[in-house]
């Protein structure tokens, strides 16, 4: 098992940007309105944040979250999440830094440890995707959970990472 001071600060700075990236996804795949997107973005951090007792055996997620409470309680200043998910090629970017992450897990971390935290990653995405009703008409008739362009996303995510 590996912790995330086993990794370059480059490294440790991609691990660590992993939920966020996976988010970025499915808030670029389908664009809603600001207070949207920002729910989608909390909803992800907040399922990250939370997810310490589902991931105990796994000591680099443990070590990221360890790391990233500790920036907050620094008062740390992270970027702002609407304009990451805004961005233009937002999606692609996202995606293509997942790809890296999925290569640097499989080639220095074991196998039970690196599905783990692609599953992690995958699950905060699949938060985000579940934060704001999405459609609908007047008064939000119609509307969905998930729309299909955030399935899609999901499913962009988990090939990114190499989940089966």
């Amino acid at each position: 098992m590996s912790v995330l001071t086993d990794y370059t600060s480059e490294e440790q700075s991609l691990l660590m940007q992993g939920p966020r990236l996976g988010a970025i996804v499915v808030s670029a795949a389908s664009p809603g309105r600001a207070a949207d997107t920002f729910s989608e973005g909390v909803a992800a951090i907040q399922y990250a944040m939370s997810s310490r007792g589902e991931f105990l055996d796994n000591t680099l997620i443990t070590s990221i979250l360890y790391q990233l409470d500790q920036l907050a309680k620094a008062d740390h200043r992270f970027v702002d999440y609407g304009k990451l998910a805004a961005a233009p090629d937002a999606k692609e970017h996202a995606l293509a830094q997942l790809g890296q992450i999925a290569d640097l897990l499989d080639r220095k971390s074991d196998p039970a440890e690196a599905t783990g935290y692609k599953q992690w990653v995958l699950s905060a995405a699949t938060a985000a995707s579940q934060a704001a009703k999405e459609g609908g008409g007047f008064l939000g008739r119609g509307a969905v959970a998930v729309n299909d362009a955030e399935k899609s996303a999901l499913a962009e995510i988990a090939a990114s990472l190499r989940l089966p």
